[in-house]
C-alpha cells in the first residue's frame, strides 16, 4: 500500500469514527443520515408523518440520540435524550410505555415489582454534574407512567461494565 492510499484509508476511518447523529445539520436528508450514520437502533413513524431515527447506546452507554425528519425526509431536530431536561418532560398520569419507548428507546433494564404491581424501565445516563445516574420510569398495569426516580447507576457502585 502506498503512503497516499494508506493516508486515504486512515482519513476515511477517522471521518467514520467522527460520524454522530449530533453532527447532522438541519435539512440533511434521511438517506444521507442513514448513509453517514449506518443503521439506527430504531426507526419510528411520528404522528406528523415524519420519521425518527434513534441511535441508542443502552444498555452499556449513557446515550440515546433522536434524529427527527419531516414528512419530506429532511432533518428537523437532533436531540440527546439521556439528560435531566429530557427526563423532566415525562408526565405521570399521561405518558405511556409506548411514549417512553418512542422518546427514549429500549431501556437498559426492565424491572417487575409484584407487590406494587408496577413495571420500571431503567436508563443509564450522565446526570447534572457528570455522575453516572439511572433514571427509573414506573408504569401501572395499564402501562401509564406513575412516577420517575433518579438514582445512582448500579454499575457505578459495584459490578458491571466500567469502560464507559
Amino acid at each position: 500500500m502506498t503512503p497516499r492510499s494508506l493516508f486515504a484509508v486512515v482519513l476515511a476511518l477517522l471521518l467514520a469514527a467522527c460520524a454522530s447523529p449530533l453532527s447532522l445539520k438541519p435539512g440533511t436528508s434521511i438517506e444521507e443520515a442513514r448513509s453517514t450514520l449506518g443503521r439506527p437502533t430504531a426507526e419510528i413513524r411520528l404522528p406528523d408523518g415524519g420519521t425518527r431515527l434513534q441511535y441508542s447506546g443502552q444498555p452499556n452507554y449513557q446515550s440515546v440520540v433522536n434524529a427527527d425528519f419531516d414528512a419530506q425526509g429532511r432533518l428537523r431536530i437532533v436531540e440527546e435524550m439521556m439528560t435531566d431536561e429530557s427526563f423532566a418532560r415525562v408526565r405521570a398520569g399521561k405518558d405511556t410505555q409506548a411514549d417512553v419507548l418512542r422518546d427514549f428507546g429500549r431501556p437498559a433494564e426492565t424491572f417487575h415489582y409484584r407487590l406494587s404491581n408496577e413495571t420500571a424501565f431503567m436508563y443509564r445516563y450522565l446526570a447534572f454534574g457528570g455522575f453516572r445516574a439511572a433514571m427509573y420510569i414506573y408504569f401501572d398495569p395499564a402501562g401509564v407512567v406513575t412516577r420517575t426516580e433518579t438514582g445512582l447507576d448500579p454499575w457505578s457502585i459495584g459490578g458491571g461494565n466500567r469502560d464507559h
